[in-house]
């Protein structure tokens, strides 16, 4: 170490770190930007990331994404484009959609005559995939010849050119970083030309907004790519600026096709289908009639026929017969169940009654009451049979991925949900008897069992109480993971499953207590898929009646090696998280994890480094973060955080831990915070439309005061609250929309007169930002406007507009070494204002979306201003305020709009931006590096 003392370290020099393998040495603060030297003679051998020493990390993510296209093409694009009316799922029964399919072979052979997006839109069960699935499927040379063309009756017209995809995507369940990988790996595969890419399934993406906006846009903006894109009709409408569309409810709605699709049914679901004894035209009237009755829907069409085709004769064709039909696929479910087991079980009674009788006996019984009896407890069992029936479908709706696999999982979870007992020859019942609703599918190499279309699984998830059923999840998945002879969980025998999912059946449980336990396990943390325990991280809250600072270094740690999971094989994950523990001095964790393997490429041997922040969630409240506020005490920064469900909750951002978290009962729209350290205290307030709230943070009664404001029936946002020193004494101001400037002794908590304000008060009548500066030697409030920026004097209640540029002002700063102060202005209009007391704003930037808060950082001679936007590809952006040339905008992780920005400094010197989003999520980011 002494021959590398006087190296070069940037700006400061970062904490160090040996690691051994590959005969190398590395050095350097951060763990993505190490500096990575021969340890034979110490010069400089790369600049690069320490996982990059895994060499073949690209070749194995763009083999793992070729594994999920070829399942997704197998598993689901060649099934529904096949639409095989038979359970077997092999014959071709795909009928129509003739225009539609000649619309995307034109936009497919045609990129400058069209737009570089096209969307199949249409509502669930208009067919899409099956569109989309025969498009592959001509287009993939494996499979052009396996498609029968002239019994599916596609045209040559209809026909699109080889290999006309770069990439086949299946997004259900998938987050955007996985696909953006994908697209990634597609664009390498395109070469210097556009790459084409089919992605189905968008609005069942792990997190749809964000793919749509952070990921679909900016390629079709710039032109990265061309996307040909499956999505209900709903979502399309976010992309109708950048995308042509394919409407297959509207204008490429194919009710002839239908008609014969349906007929094609009727004739074939089954064998002893009684539509096969019957006239023509008897089963062409009835396929019209299910076909006026479905509508675009090609699924309630089929599925109407399957139940008609079961029954022992076709229906009465009096005038009206189809509106006794039922509409949803959800109702035909159970009808169709319970009219098919009735059956079943009254042919099965009435044959026993037959052999239990003789005929002299038969003829003395009243038969009308005997086949009325026999009717009743048909139908009895009939519901019976329909309702084990359900229960055995529904785990298949709430899990995850592809579906449940036939293993010990299904029936026990279908046992555990329904309070009954059920086994494996209750799943081999089912799939005997109702096999066309539950179709085999592939996840991960595992057959795996899903409801046969999405209407019908959202069909059957109508519970009372969703997340009990994901609890229910949980208990079975961890109850059913083998356990070794020390009592500790062995995940590598867990079926793969319970390992890719159970976080995510954590995270829509609302939380369960056995991720704590299971942050303490390295061996789930090595076996979980990384982005899935990083949703259920995201919602996760500790408790706080006891020490759980071991957990909490354990989450910490795990945010940090999966940092590095996503981007490495899985030989490297042991040695990353070894690394994080140690960073994080998570000792608990630590004493439970094996020695890092010799055949690891590399393994830390000395560790003394600073922790990243970047990209860990603090908190997740349940309402979207309304207000921030940072204050330091005691050595620490800490941060005070509000949301619109009304929670309240203070952070020590150095120690990672809680210091209030709670609910102001019955004010549940707060609409100002803010934090003042006086007297050896610190004082928070907040308000609402109707009233203010003053705490001590630290002290024993933190409940100081509440007092109201506003109108009492107000039910709008209109009161905005700021600490304030006047008079060398601390105040507590709140400004509402009234005209009247509410104050408050903060250390005697007790109100005092209001000041009259000079003005209407029109800024005050939304969330209002305000900051406290002096202006002309007196102190003044700097309060968001609809029409710019007011200023109020806090002596005497006068305000005056300070002109800001047109847009209502969503956040306000004061800039730092400015006077006059300046002040930084983020409109709702996308624009960014430098705003002067004395003469015109300056138009500083055009921001993608609405900018809902800003924050101002010096460092050195240069000042940093830092925007928090709207829903778009860049929530986060960076920028200097004295160079116009540098910004930075590369956030990759950010999930929600931000809402609420905050840049702090922690104990050490490090300096961490603290996002508040839409989501709830308060996300930690290290201020990055910005070049001299």
């Amino acid at each position: 170490m002494r021959r590398w003392r006087d190296l070069g370290w940037g700006r400061s020099r970062p904490h160090a770190l040996i690691a051994e393998g590959a005969g190398a040495i590395v050095a350097g603060g951060d763990i993505h930007h190490a500096t990575v030297y021969n340890g034979r003679g110490g010069e400089n051998v790369a600049a690069q990331s320490l996982r990059a020493l895994a060499g073949h990390e690209r070749i194995e993510q763009e083999r793992a994404s070729a594994e999920r296209q070829r399942e997704a093409f197998t598993g689901h694009f060649l099934p529904k484009a096949r639409a095989s009316v038979r359970t077997d799922s092999v014959t071709w029964d795909f009928t129509g959609r003739q225009e539609a399919l000649r619309r995307i072979v034109t936009w497919l052979t045609d990129p400058a005559g069209n737009r570089p997006g096209l969307v199949v839109a249409g509502a669930p069960g208009s067919g899409k995939t099956a569109v989309l699935g025969l498009i592959a499927s001509l287009a993939d040379p494996r499979h052009h010849s396996h498609v029968p063309k002239e019994r599916v009756g596609v045209d040559a017209d209809a026909l699109p050119p080889p290999d006309s995809f770069s990439a086949v995507i299946y997004a259900a369940g998938l987050s955007a970083e996985v696909i953006s990988d994908a697209l990634a790996h597609a664009t390498r595969r395109a070469g210097t030309s556009t790459p084409v890419v089919l992605i189905d399934a968008v609005d069942e993406a792990d997190e749809p907004k964000l793919l749509v906006d952070s990921v679909l846009k900016p390629l079709l903006l710039d032109g990265s790519a061309r996307l040909l894109l499956g999505i209900r009709t709903e979502p399309a409408a976010e992309l109708s600026d950048l995308c042509d569309e394919v409407d297959l409810d509207g204008d490429f709605a194919d009710p002839e096709g239908m008609r014969s699709h349906v007929e094609h049914v009727l004739l074939q679901a089954t064998e002893a289908s009684p539509f096969r004894q019957v006239p023509a035209e008897t089963v062409s009237q009835v396929a019209e009639d299910i076909a006026r009755v479905a509508g675009p829907s090609f699924l309630v069409g089929r599925l109407l026929a399957q139940m008609l085709a079961g029954r022992a004769e076709p229906p009465d064709l009096h005038p009206g017969w189809d509106a006794e039909l039922p509409r949803l696929p959800g109702e035909i479910l159970e009808r169709d169940l319970t009219e098919r087991f009735t059956r079943e079980h009254y042919r099965r009674i009435r044959q026993e009654r037959a052999e239990r009788l003789d005929r002299e006996q038969a003829e003395q019984v009243d038969r009308e009451q005997a086949e009325q009896l026999d009717r009743e407890q048909a139908e009895r069992l009939g519901r019976e049979q329909a309702e084990r029936a359900f229960d055995l479908l529904r785990p298949l709706a709430f899990a995850e991925g592809n579906g449940s696999p036939d293993e010990d999982i299904w029936a026990g979870l279908a046992g555990r949900m329904a309070e009954r007992t059920y086994d494996y020859a209750d799943v081999l019942w089912l799939r005997e008897y109702v096999g066309s609703y539950a179709v085999r599918s592939t996840d991960q190499g595992h057959d795996v069992y899903q409801p046969h279309h999405l209407s019908l699984a959202e069909h059957l998830r109508h519970v009372s109480d969703p997340r009990a059923v994901h609890r229910h999840f949980v208990d079975f998945l961890v109850d059913h993971t083998p356990v070794r002879a020390d009592g500790t969980r062995d995940w590598e025998r867990a079926g793969f499953y319970t390992r890719a999912y159970l976080a995510t059946h954590i995270a829509k449980a609302g939380g369960h207590q056995v991720l704590d336990e299971l942050m303490l396990d390295p061996g789930y943390l090595l076996g979980a898929i990384p982005h899935r325990l990083l949703g259920a991280l995201d919602g996760h809250r500790l408790p706080t009646d006891r020490d759980m600072s071991e957990v909490r270094a354990a989450i910490n740690a795990y945010r940090q090696a999966a940092a590095d999971f996503r981007r490495s094989a899985p030989v490297l994950w042991p040695a990353a998280l070894d690394l994080a523990v140690r960073t994080h001095r998570a000792r608990t964790l630590r004493s439970r994890m094996s020695p890092v393997s010799a055949a690891s490429p590399w393994k830390a041997r000395w560790v003394d480094m600073r922790p990243r922040r970047s990209g860990y969630t603090l908190t997740k409240l349940s309402g979207e973060v309304t207000r921030m506020s940072a204050f330091r005490y005691a050595g620490d920064q800490h941060l005070a955080i509000a949301s619109d469900a009304g929670e309240i909750e203070v952070w020590n951002v150095d120690a990672n831990r809680p210091v209030i978290t709670g609910t102001i009962t019955g004010d549940k729209h707060i609409t100002g915070l803010d934090t003042a350290v006086g007297n050896g205290r610190v004082f928070m307030a907040t308000s609402s439309a109707t009233r203010v709230h003053l705490w001590d943070v630290f002290g024993g009664n933190r409940a100081l005061g509440g007092w109201p404001v506003g109108h009492a029936a107000s039910d709008s946002e209109t009161s905005a609250v700021v600490f304030a020193e006047v008079v060398g004494e601390l105040r507590l101001f709140c400004m509402t929309d009234e005209g009247a400037l509410h104050r408050f002794d903060v250390l005697g908590a007790a109100p005092l007169p209001s000041l009259p304000m000079n003005s209407a008060c029109d800024f005050m009548r939304s969330n209002a930002t305000v900051v406290v500066t002096p202006v002309e030697g007196r102190p003044r409030a700097v309060v968001s406007a609809w029409n710019g920026v007011q200023l109020i004097d806090l002596e005497t209640g006068r305000s005056e507009l300070c002109s800001g540029g047109s847009g209502y002002a969503r956040g306000i700063q004061v800039i730092p070494r400015t006077n006059p102060p300046q002040f930084l202005v983020g409109k709702d209009n996308h624009t960014i204002f430098r705003v002067h007391p004395d003469r015109a704003p300056q138009l500083l930037r055009r921001s993608p979306e609405s900018v809902r808060d800003v924050d101002v950082w010096t460092r050195g001679s240069d000042t940093f201003a830092i925007a928090g936007h709207d829903y778009c590809d860049q929530p986060l952006e960076l920028f200097s305020l004295t160079r116009p040339g540098i910004s930075v905008s590369d956030f990759y992780d950010v999930r929600s709009a931000v809402s609420q920005v905050r840049v702090v400094e922690l104990r050490h010197g490090q300096v961490v931006i603290a996002a508040g989003q839409r989501s709830g999520a308060v996300r930690i980011w290290d201020f990055p590096e910005v070049p001299e």
